[in-house]
């Protein structure tokens, strides 16, 4: 992880291994509240903070395809999906 994640704690490439992969997008997840809805504008907002390597889109895609947000089908509104164990 350390190679994904520079010091300032922002994420400096998409990587090839299917479990970089799912690590990456964790720690993005981790960056948003279950509390709050968010319009694709915040969601974009939350990623580019945390995030070097300029593709917005395929970390909110990832985001959403592996069940850590969720979103309206218009994609006007994301939230955060509560894991249960």
């Amino acid at each position: 992880m350390d190679k994904l994640i520079n010091e300032f704690d922002k994420i400096v490439r998409w990587p090839k291994k299917p479990s970089d992969k799912e690590m990456v997008i964790a720690y993005l997840a981790t960056k948003f509240d279950y509390e709050n809805k968010y319009s694709e504008k915040e969601v974009n907002e939350i990623i580019d903070k945390y995030h070097v390597f300029e593709d917005i889109a395929i970390l909110r895609r990832e985001l959403v395809s592996r069940k850590m947000l969720s979103r309206q089908d218009d994609g006007s509104e994301y939230w955060k999906i509560k894991k249960h164990t």
